[in-house]
């Protein structure tokens, strides 16, 4: 008889005390998407965004270049930069109007002599147009940490680099981000839940996801008829997820779009689901394959997790078998990639 490996316990879904060493231990020390330069163009625009439950801010210079820092005020806490995005010349502090260079350093306190102050700066690193930040200054580089997926993603969209933020979506749901991202890794439910998905955007006989260190990578082929204008029956499906909470996808066509995910707490995340094409109002037939693609395949899972968060909490859950294949690449019929995500999370827990 094969032995299975099992899913993880309940606890690892419902227990507060190691949702809080998560946002110490992973999320504080990992890669994480935050949004792409073609939403940044001139001078003073920014992007604002949560690593884990840490606000981070990312600022276009006066020279050109791009500065991310926290999104904390150094004089009493505040946030700095409120909203999603905008663009300023200068960052004033909404709570007592102390002022910021674009850099993080402190230009005015009401006219108090209160010495040299400067917010501290993040780590940010660009791929193919895509802004990424990392908490820890001594983690590895994004290119180290993603060897060759920068060259896969170009060879499916080219032109990712000049795309911009066309259209965002966001929902809270009631399940911790393992759930969501197991969830979104595996297409072992794809044939009994997303029939929209696959049987419009992927063949499901062609849809593979290989593990490979913190990048797990989705790989399939549109049908000869497929749910949209875009794409023409055999051109690739291609998505590339990074560990813990964050993808980049490109739909038959070209179609590049994203996912977020952003732990509020041991049993609530909030999914951004972002769309970048040429300009930033979609198309007819783009906010169509927006439409589509919220309505079925996204919102498809929210009630999934919501009950699988429940179910962690139940007295009758033990965990089950994993169904796995020999070579480790899973299919529509196996869920390789989730004891894959297990392994980098008891590892970065001190667990292996």
């Amino acid at each position: 008889m094969t032995e299975h490996r099992r899913a993880l316990s309940g606890d690892w879904y419902t227990d507060p005390s190691i949702f809080a060493e998560e946002l110490d231990r992973v999320f504080a020390h990992t890669w994480q998407l935050v949004g792409h330069a073609g939403q940044l163009t001139r001078a003073g625009d920014f992007l604002t965004a949560a690593i884990g439950d840490q606000g981070v801010a990312v600022i276009r210079q006066a020279d050109g270049s791009l500065h991310a820092m926290y999104n904390v005020c150094q004089h009493r806490g505040h946030e700095l930069l409120v909203g999603d995005a905008g663009s300023a010349q200068s960052i004033t502090c909404p709570y007592h109007a102390w002022t910021y260079d674009l850099d993080g350093r402190l230009l005015f306190a009401r006219g108090e002599q209160v010495g040299d102050l400067c917010v501290p700066a993040v780590r940010l690193e660009e791929m193919a147009g895509f802004l990424w930040v990392n908490l820890d200054d001594d983690a590895a580089s994004l290119a180290e940490t993603l060897p060759g997926v920068e060259d896969e993603l170009l060879a499916v969209a080219p032109n990712a680099t000049g795309r911009t933020l066309t259209h965002r979506r966001t929902r809270r749901f009631d399940a911790n981000w393992k759930i969501a991202v197991e969830n979104y890794n595996e297409c072992y439910h794809c044939p009994n839940v997303h029939k929209a998905f696959t049987q419009g955007v992927v063949t499901p006989g062609s849809y593979r996801i290989t593990s490979r260190g913190q990048a797990i990578r989705h790989s399939a082929e549109a049908p000869t008829d497929t749910a949209y204008a875009f794409a023409e029956g055999g051109q690739p499906y291609e998505a590339f997820f990074v560990f813990p909470v964050s993808s980049i996808q490109c739909y038959p066509g070209e179609v590049l779009n994203t996912f977020r995910w952003v732990p509020l707490a041991v049993d609530s995340t909030l999914l951004i689901r972002e769309w970048w094409f040429d300009t930033d109002t979609p198309t007819d037939e783009q906010a169509e394959l927006i439409d589509l693609d919220w309505r079925t395949t996204v919102t498809e899972d929210f009630d999934l997790m919501d009950s699988v968060q429940r179910g962690m909490r139940s007295r009758g859950y033990t965990p089950g078998p994993l169904i796995e294949r020999p070579d480790g690449i899973a299919t529509v019929h196996s869920e390789d990639t989730v004891p894959h995500l297990h392994d980098l999370v008891l590892t970065a827990l001190g667990h292996r």
